[in-house]
């Protein structure tokens, strides 16, 4: 029960509200629209609490139910449930519906958990980059959140960090050339305080008025609490530089807190770098012979350049270990890329032994940062229990982050997964539509996929010339699978021209 009271106070920010009553006003079994009770969370000042599951889908959700009668307070959560709903970015959690029972109104979204607070040191980086990220793609929307904390911050089963409780969330103001965009909280003409006060910016207590600077002031606030005792060295310059009094001298943006958060260990860096050409230069004029300038000029020397230490291809004759050992410093300094070669020689076993949990734990990394590879991977490992638990929905929500952004193997793991209804329900047309995609792009697993479901008539009308051309389409790049059904439709494949395009012309003519 500890642990659903925590999601409680995550979810509501409860403030002490007296003895809470033993159960809410539903009890398990209990079916609101499509969703069907599984356990009474709580209760905070104005809403309860369920955790509830779709008994059309079988997917879980929390379901926050108004219970109070003040209009004030059905007004902000009514605001609070279209702002979730409108904000569908990753930043939130996933909305799934709403509705309204005996007059209450609810809204139900992914099932989330709570971090801990203090974070294990290891985690702040990773966490606090992920939390800037989703911020920042609040700012970039045109809100500011006005209400960043610890218990507003929840996690995926995956760790992605996720921001909660929009209901302070609000539309900021276009700038003109003097002011910078925010947002004002103005009552019967006078300014009023929002926000929590351990967490609010002075602006936003004072004068009401809140911008992407007043978040990143709270972001300095919510890294301070990720540490058991008082943050030093760069923790501690990052911290005060964010929580300045005037936001003139915070961080300009969430990205630049981010950024810093990286960077933390390049001042310790640069000193070592100038200590280290000081002391070379003091040595080389040490060693300079006293008749150094009356020596014969010596003959020009051919010197070979070695390849960049830094590279993150493998260097000649280096073995696929020595190339890990030179990876992982760079992905524990959040090279995004080195992070995804990393999650690759873990995942087959280059130049170490085969370890798929480590792998995903990369994969993780690097797709927490936005690595769209790095999604579709994740998305594979979550959808055939590779290195984690199984969890088709889990890799369904990966495969839409890169297959949005155009990643064509997420593309055609997420048409596999609507044609098969795997973590999603059976949606033939939508798997059609992502295989073509993948298709469209040049992709040979999508081009096959595009051409069974014109075979079988799958989300498409059955069109058997049309899934030939696709096949030979992918049979040009060497598709094992497109080669068999090629044969079985009684394609001689030695007869398939390489017209130079990877795809098919479409209906019109045209090369896709």
């Amino acid at each position: 029960m500890d642990t659903e009271l925590a999601d409680v106070e995550a979810w509501l920010d409860a403030r002490p509200p007296g003895p809470e009553p033993a159960k809410g006003r539903f009890r398990q079994g209990a079916v609101l629209g499509e969703w069907r009770i599984e356990a009474y969370l709580g209760r905070g000042c104005s809403a309860e609490v369920y955790r509830v599951v779709n008994v059309r889908t079988g997917r879980e959700g929390a379901m926050k139910l108004l219970v109070s009668e003040d209009g004030g307070i059905r007004d902000r959560f009514l605001v609070e449930m279209d702002t979730l709903r409108f904000l569908q970015s990753g930043a939130f959690p996933t909305f799934y519906g709403s509705g309204v029972s005996g007059g209450n109104p609810y809204y139900v979204m992914e099932y989330l958990q709570p971090f801990l607070f203090p974070l294990p040191r290891r985690d702040v980086p990773r966490f606090m980059v992920a939390v800037a990220k989703a911020v920042q793609r609040l700012h970039n929307a045109g809100y500011v959140h006005r209400d960043l904390k610890p218990s507003n911050i929840l996690r995926r089963s995956n760790g992605q960090p996720v921001l909660i409780d929009p209901g302070l969330v609000k539309k900021m103001d276009k700038a003109d050339a003097q002011t910078r965009p925010s947002a004002l909280s103005i009552v019967n003409g006078r300014p009023i305080a929002v926000g929590t006060i351990d967490y609010a910016a002075p602006e936003q207590m004072l004068k009401g008025i809140a911008s992407a600077r007043s978040d990143v002031f709270s972001l300095g606030k919510v890294l301070a609490a990720c540490f058991e005792e008082k943050p030093k060295g760069p923790w501690l310059a990052i911290i005060r530089r964010a929580t300045q009094e005037s936001p003139d001298d915070r961080y300009a943006s969430a990205d630049d807190f981010a950024r810093a958060i990286r960077r933390r260990h390049w001042p310790n860096a640069l000193r070592l770098l100038l200590a280290f050409c000081v002391v070379s230069i003091i040595s080389a004029l040490l060693l300079v012979p006293p008749n150094a300038g009356e020596a014969e000029p010596m003959p020009p020397e051919v010197v070979e350049v070695p390849a960049d230490p830094e590279s993150l291809l493998k260097l000649p004759d280096e073995t696929e270990a020595a190339h890990l050992a030179r990876l992982l410093p760079m992905a524990h300094k959040d090279n995004v890329a080195a992070q995804l070669l990393v999650a690759e020689a873990y995942f087959y076993g280059r130049g170490t032994e085969t370890n798929r949990v480590e792998a995903v734990e990369w994969y993780e990394r690097a797709a927490i940062a936005e690595n769209h590879d790095a999604e579709a991977s994740l998305g594979l490992c979550y959808l055939y229990g590779y290195g984690c638990e199984k969890d088709p929905e889990i890799a369904v929500e990966w495969f839409l982050r890169a297959a949005e952004a155009g990643n064509t193997v997420a593309m055609t793991n997420l048409a596999f997964c609507y044609l098969n209804g795997r973590g999603i329900d059976v949606d033939k047309s939508a798997a059609a539509d992502w295989a073509r995609r993948a298709a469209e792009r040049g992709h040979a697993p999508g081009q096959v996929m595009l051409a069974e479901c014109y075979l079988s008539g799958q989300g498409v009308e059955r069109n058997d010339e049309r899934a030939k051309l696709w096949l030979q389409a992918a049979a040009r790049q060497g598709n094992r699978r497109a080669k068999m059904l090629l044969e079985t439709l009684g394609v001689e494949i030695e007869n398939v021209k390489d017209t130079g395009s990877g795809s098919p012309p479409s209906a019109t003519g045209q090369s896709l």
